[in-house]
């Protein structure tokens, strides 16, 4: 096989503290929403699989929840389901914010487990846009000094900066082999994942506080043919928070509701009927059954 005809093909974890942008990323490089993205940190719950192909080489993205401090069942499950992604990949792409208070020191204990995996660790610095310039030199060699990362690659996925380099890096870095899905395949969830994940993306959107991080979303119904008809309900853990999530004269799921439709259509490429509604199950992040059926956790494959 001559190098031309090489194919190169492997999985690749995107790990990183809350907020860092990995969604944004990952919904950058495919050209498509398939992970939700919000300014609260904590928005990811699960991992989810993004598929970059291209003529020579097919990249599995692996789109994890942030690392965290975490407390609640919830959290615990998915600190556990970013950890997990470093068995089962070819190596680890590590996002950090560039002008965050965010040092080599701040990050070790989260890095150790990183770099225990044995896996080539790919630095990138995110946001560099939001950077002086005179900082983010300072700041690459600071990170280079620390730590024995086989590439750093600053970029800025929301603006597409440098991201056209950090593809080319990982593909360097990934072994020959054919391809594991095929070429058009975006995702390894349902669409059924991705539709919840985008209601759930409106409530973040919408909601202040704690509401967000209390609720979960379930689809009831998804019938094809024509006219898409999803019935979607709205989990949350109180009755006073179910209030909040419907609004006066249901004023407030009316604009949840409106504004996932668009972007499921968007998804689907075509009309939908959407009707949500909402339920409350007490204290369901902190209930393992309830996290493991709600969070969704058994969608998606390695």
């Amino acid at each position: 096989m001559s190098e031309s005809e090489v194919h190169r093909s492997g999985y690749v974890a995107i790990i990183g503290r809350p907020n860092v942008g990995k969604s944004t990323l990952l919904n950058d490089l495919l050209g498509e929403k398939i992970s939700i993205v919000s300014r609260r940190p904590q928005t990811t719950r699960n991992r989810v699989a993004g598929i970059y192909n291209r003529s020579d080489a097919q990249v599995v993205f692996l789109d994890t929840p942030g690392i965290h401090d975490a407390h609640k069942m919830l959290n615990k499950r998915m600190v556990d389901t970013a950890i997990a992604a470093l068995d089962d990949v070819d190596l680890v792409l590590f996002l950090i914010e560039a002008g965050r208070d965010t040092t080599p020191e701040s990050d070790l204990p989260l890095l150790r487990r990183v770099f225990a995996g044995g896996k080539p660790v790919i630095l990138a610095p995110n946001k560099i846009d939001m950077l002086p310039k005179e900082e983010l030199l300072p700041l690459l060699e600071a990170w280079s000094d620390a730590l024995n990362f086989a590439d750093i690659v600053p970029i800025s996925a929301k603006k597409g900066d440098g991201v056209g380099g950090l593809i080319s890096t990982i593909v360097n870095r990934l072994p020959e082999g054919p391809a594991y899905f095929p070429k058009d395949q975006l995702t390894d969830v349902t669409e059924r994942f991705v539709v919840a994940e985008l209601i759930r993306e409106q409530v973040f959107r919408y909601l202040d506080k704690e509401i967000p991080y209390a609720t979960a979303v379930e689809i009831e119904e998804f019938q094809e043919g024509g006219r898409v008809r999803i019935l979607a309900r709205i989990w949350v853990e109180r009755d006073s928070q179910k209030g909040i999530v419907i609004g006066k004269g249901g004023s407030m799921l009316k604009r949840i509701g409106t504004s996932a439709r668009i972007e499921i259509e968007k998804l689907l490429q075509t009309k939908v009927y959407l009707k949500t509604t909402v339920g409350v199950k007490r204290d369901w992040t902190s209930k393992k059954q309830s996290v493991e059926r709600l969070g969704n956790f058994h969608e998606g494959q390695s």
